[in-house]
């Protein structure tokens, strides 16, 4: 597995935020992005990447929340509501890697990608976030693509 230092711009996001049980984390997601896309088609807004998934702090327990979503033009954020939040990932450097395979293994790389921060000497910091490439009705799971962010502080 490769992984680079990036540095990255701001990037506004509109969102659905979600909290469940790891276990029952998929089905939370297809409801949450149902949800994000049917409000971006409605008011005509035009997603700036592939869905997206955020998690602003680590997973307490065998609970997670985390933000489905997509990244927008600045001038879209203005359009979020009751239930479609907007936010930006902030300015900075981040470490990335892009998981190949099944959803399910995805915390393979999420650890491997720590272990990686760990023995850079880095400071890994939140959000942490996963850029879904592939649509999973389209393509085989084996070769379904996941890019995987995870900032870094700026103190080092």
């Amino acid at each position: 597995m490769e992984f680079e230092r990036v540095m990255l711009p701001e990037q506004p996001y509109l969102f659905v935020e979600r909290e469940c049980e790891m276990s029952e984390i998929g089905q939370a997601m297809g409801s949450a992005f149902a949800e994000l896309f049917d409000f971006l088609a409605r008011h005509g807004i035009q997603p700036q990447s592939a869905p997206i998934a955020v998690y602003p702090q680590m997973p307490s327990g065998s609970s997670v929340r985390f933000h489905c979503g997509a990244f927008v033009s600045p001038g879209d954020l203005g359009k979020a509501d009751r239930l479609v939040y907007g936010a930006t990932l902030p300015e900075g450097p981040a470490m990335k890697t892009v998981h190949v395979g099944p959803y399910a293994n995805l915390n393979q790389t999420h650890q491997a990608m720590w272990d990686r921060i760990t023995e850079e000497d880095l400071d890994g910091a939140m959000p942490i976030w996963e850029v879904y490439v592939d649509d999973p009705q389209k393509t085989p799971e084996a070769e379904m693509r996941t890019e995987v962010y995870r900032a870094l502080s700026l103190s080092r």
